[in-house]
């Protein structure tokens, strides 16, 4: 499959994923830079318990699905609790926000994992040339929406 097609999928998917659970962005967004910084650290440790345990796996490389995971993996496990959005144009711009970062940090493991034909590497090329623009804008208001979070106040009894 072409990688701009599999870029395609993961940024909708993630998107309705966010949309449709409502979490803000800011806890998401910070929650994948948190996975982005487990997967540099920990992809080489891992690959090899998980290949012992007798996972094989022949076309994408197991290593690009253990980064991929890892990334992932403290995002995915946010989205069932924390704080949530009430309107729904906020909701549309974390979504958003959320598919575009994760899309960014699985850049790489998505490109190692794939062959490129003339126009899948144009726009990986392109995709990779913007990618720290992307990531820099989504930490920005990351921490914007973190920052603009009200927590209730408890009501006395």
């Amino acid at each position: 499959m072409n990688i701009v097609y599999t870029v395609l999928i993961v940024i909708i998917l993630l998107f309705v994923l966010a949309y449709w659970t409502r979490r803000r962005f800011g806890v998401l967004g910070l929650a994948l830079c948190a996975g982005y910084l487990l997967s540099g650290m920990w992809t080489e440790q891992v690959t090899p318990y998980i290949q012992k345990a007798g996972l094989v796996v022949v076309a994408p490389p197991l290593s690009s699905i253990v980064a991929a995971l890892l990334i992932l993996l403290p995002a995915v496990l946010l989205l069932f609790s924390g704080p949530t959005y009430s309107k729904k144009l906020q909701r549309i711009i974390g979504a958003a926000f959320f598919a575009l970062l994760a899309a960014a940090f699985l850049l790489a493991p998505l490109g190692n994992s794939m062959s490129l034909d003339d126009m899948g590497t144009f726009y990986y090329n392109l995709l990779a040339d913007n990618k720290t623009v992307v990531i820099t804008a989504a930490i920005v208001y990351a921490l914007f929406d973190i920052l603009t979070l009200k927590t209730p106040k408890l009501k006395e009894k």
